[in-house]
């Protein structure tokens, strides 16, 4: 993990201690029980209009049902 830290510029001593921080550990918590909640089950998954689109492959029809025209 360190490496992919250091490729991408983030400083590795404020990334391993922001994750001991309760407020981070909350938001982690929310996300994963929102994401849950509207049963998302991998990732990318797009939720548009209460429709789900899962995978890469899938965002040119999310971006459709976002804006049809």
């Amino acid at each position: 993990m360190s490496k992919l830290i250091r490729d991408l510029s983030i400083d590795s001593d404020e990334f391993f201690q922001s994750i001991k921080e309760q407020s981070v550990k909350d938001k982690l918590i929310k996300l994963t029980t929102d994401a849950f909640e509207k049963e998302v089950f991998g990732t990318p998954t797009f939720i548009v209009n209460n429709k789900i689109f899962w995978g890469q492959d899938r965002l040119e029809y999310a971006l459709e049902e976002f804006d049809p025209n």
